[in-house]
């Protein structure tokens, strides 16, 4: 179908009838126009001025052919006003579909009409599932005219710029057909630099390109790293190894540091003819048929790998008035990554302002750890052990110091109770002793200290140093939602001080936690558990006959020895009560009768005493005795754990921000990376205009203006694409 295009410069004169006039002009069908209006038709020959007449695209899911290209009405108030650079048209269709635009551009300032005839000549369909629009171009010579109008036409006051019209006429293109665009897309799983080595020399990294370029029609994909292959449609994959990227030698001494997962991921590029281009690379799912998406990742979703950043940093960190020791073995596990990026260039030829509609970036970040270690960590872990120590000898202070006196005084009343019944004997209260004796030992508590602790975000070990933090979540905390890694704006930056505050806060809590919940708990474990005795001796005054009643004083001797733990004499749940032993003798010194009746006493009394001792005693005496020295324990338990979270957890805390704002400024870690947006940290591949990328994870490493390290993970690009 062929339709007319006139393009216009402007004149220098003043037209004598005025604004009206020009504006219809355009709509003339034929050479007559109006009485006496003379519109010159195209002649044969081109003028050299003529400008030429494009293609262009519209946003998806908008269309329609507006009024002014079907010849159904005028343009409106604007149409006799001289414009800048290219016009596009668009008009609404109820139906969603795409429309069709005519464009011209060209003439000494780029201004342009675009026109049709009033018979509907240039109203162009949509047609097939990607409903394309339809270009206009340039199929023969057009040459210079000029308005003549009849005097018929009313004059106009207004005073303006005459514009002369150059005429063409044009033919339709559909997006939809092939060889209308060039096409180029790329994928890369890891790419980037190592102390200025780069990783793009290196054949076994290489990612995936595949291009559309005219006088081709079908794609072609090249991998230096695997063999490439054809899934359909244009689109082409190859999957790269993951532990091909494991510690790689890129000359000059230098190794990636990486310690790379195991299984392999997908890189993917499609590139049509008609202006489709799509790139992944990652945990993406390739198809028959050119589909791809992100994984889903699951457990078995191969994570990237480790990185070791301590390798680029150690060497500066003293230069930096940090010793190495204070941060040292920094590492970054990168879990799952992938991005996908996808341009529908035709349409962004009709409209450049429909670019965000129709370029797709997208990227997955399963998981992401910072590992560290630090003499600041062990240190505390020093401070808690000391603390520790210095508690288990203060509890043994207090469990084997000197029973106080109203301590013993219940324990006489005890006894007088306990032997009330007995005949012959009765207890003296100041010849009644108790003494107790055990051993507490906190062991089994100052080994907690080697373990991981943890809240499930962050983790930290007092015996190695070493501190993990789920920056996935500490992401999702600073920004309060879920979301984690993924859903971020372009070039959000990982480490931020919001992330950095989240991080120690937690480590805040999580080591005032394991003070109050754990060791706390583990110490009042150790000391229920611990065994002791307590020993109870009485003298008792005998009352015997010889001859008549006499009343010997403290001459029988019962000495009771109890043991058990602590928690059974204080009847803690699940340990048991403790035993009792008990001897009844006599003094030594008595003769004669008098020996004779006291022997004749005991013999009597000595089952009673220890049946008194063992049911009214035993249970007692635990309480009497043992609890006060357990609440003292307690105490000082207590006391001293509180100077962890009171002073020494603070102390670290405060020690380590320093640290890591210090990690902040050597580290630059940035998801959904995209060079052409605010904040951009570069580009994984050479910059060109109308090429968008995208990469799921930037990490970088600066000491000042010099860069030690730059990875880009998971990265895909689309573009340039061009009009053939």
């Amino acid at each position: 179908m062929a339709a007319r295009c006139d393009c216009y410069m402007p004149g220098r004169r003043a037209h004598p009838l005025g604004r009206d006039a020009v504006r219809a002009a355009p709509f003339a069908r034929d050479a007559r126009h109006g009485r006496a209006g003379q519109l010159f038709r195209s002649l044969s020959a081109r003028d050299p001025r003529t400008p030429r007449c494009h293609s262009r695209g519209t946003a998806r899911g908008r269309g329609g052919v507006p009024a002014h290209v079907l010849g159904r009405g005028r343009l409106g108030d604007d149409w006799g006003r001289p414009q800048r650079g290219r016009q596009r048209h668009s008009g609404a269709r109820s139906d969603g579909r795409r429309g069709d635009r005519a464009t011209c551009s060209g003439g000494p300032d780029g201004r342009h009409r675009d026109r049709n005839a009033d018979s509907g000549e240039a109203s162009l369909m949509a047609r097939g599932d990607r409903r394309a629009r339809t270009g206009i171009a340039v199929t023969s010579s057009a040459v210079f005219a000029v308005l003549l109008v009849g005097t018929t036409v009313n004059a106009s006051a207004a005073a303006w710029v005459d514009e002369e019209w150059d005429t063409a006429d044009v033919a339709a293109l559909d997006c939809s057909a092939s060889a209308t665009m060039d096409s180029v897309a790329w994928g890369r799983v890891l790419t980037g630099a190592v102390s200025g080595a780069s990783l793009d020399p290196i054949a076994s990294t290489d990612g995936i390109t595949v291009t559309n370029v005219a006088p081709a029609t079908t794609s072609t994909g090249t991998s230096q790293a695997a063999p490439v292959t054809s899934l359909g449609s244009d689109a082409w994959s190859a999957a790269l190894g993951l532990s091909a990227l494991s510690s790689l030698d890129l000359g000059a001494g230098v190794v990636l540091p990486l310690d790379a997962g195991t299984g392999s991921y997908t890189q993917y590029g499609r590139a049509t003819s008609n202006g489709i281009a799509i790139g992944a690379s990652g945990a993406v799912t390739s198809q028959a048929g050119g589909l791809v998406s992100l994984d889903t990742p699951t457990a078995s979703t191969p994570r990237l790998g480790t990185l070791r950043l301590s390798e680029v940093l150690d060497a500066v960190l003293p230069g930096l008035g940090t010793p190495v020791s204070r941060l040292s073995d920094v590492d970054l596990e990168i879990g799952a990554v992938g991005s996908v990026a996808e341009l529908d260039g035709c349409e962004v030829a009709w409209n450049e302002a429909s670019l965000s509609t129709h370029l797709d970036r997208d990227y997955l970040a399963s998981a992401l750890d910072l590992g560290l270690t630090s003499d600041l960590a062990s240190g505390l872990g020093t401070s808690t052990d000391a603390t520790l120590a210095g508690l288990q000898t203060t509890l043994n202070s207090t469990l084997n110091a000197s029973v106080s006196a109203s301590v013993v005084s219940s324990v006489a009343s005890l006894l007088t109770t306990a032997f009330a019944g007995i005949a012959g004997v009765t207890v003296d209260p100041d010849a009644v002793t108790v003494t107790v004796a055990g051993t507490i030992d906190l062991t089994s508590v100052r080994a907690l200290i080697t373990n991981d602790i943890s809240d499930g975000v962050v983790t930290i070990n007092l015996s190695t140093g070493r501190i993990t933090a789920d920056l996935a979540a500490l992401v999702g905390e600073a920004y309060a939602d879920s979301d984690g890694l993924n859903g971020r704006a372009p070039n959000t930056s990982v480490l931020t001080p919001a992330v950095l505050n989240a991080l120690m806060a937690r480590l805040s809590t999580v080591l005032g936690n394991f003070v109050t919940n754990t060791l706390q708990p583990a110490v009042a474990t150790a000391i229920l558990n611990t065994a002791i005795t307590v020993r109870v001796v009485a003298l008792l005054d005998a009352t015997v006959t010889v001859i008549v009643p006499v009343t010997v004083p403290q001459v029988l001797r019962v000495d009771s020895l109890f043991s058990g733990t602590i928690g059974g004499f204080t009847g803690a749940s699940g340990y048991p009560a403790p035993t009792v032993s008990t001897s009844v003798t006599l003094v030594p010194g008595q003769t004669g009768a008098l020996l004779t009746a006291l022997n004749t006493l005991l013999s009597t009394v000595t089952t009673p005493i220890i049946n008194a001792v063992q049911n009214t005693v035993r249970p007692a005496i635990g309480g009497i005795v043992v609890t006060p020295i357990l609440t003292s324990l307690s105490a000082s338990t207590t006391a001293a754990l509180a100077t962890l979270t009171g002073s020494t957890i603070p102390a670290f805390i405060t020690a380590l921000e320093p640290v890591l704002d210090q990690l902040a400024l050597l580290v630059k870690v940035t998801l959904n990376a995209q060079p052409d947006q605010t904040g951009s940290v570069g580009p994984p591949i050479t910059a060109l205009s109308g090429r968008y990328m995208v990469s799921a994870l930037h990490v970088g490493a600066v000491n000042g203006p010099t860069s030690l390290l730059g990875l880009w993970a998971a990265s895909s690009a689309v573009g340039p694409q061009t009009l053939r």
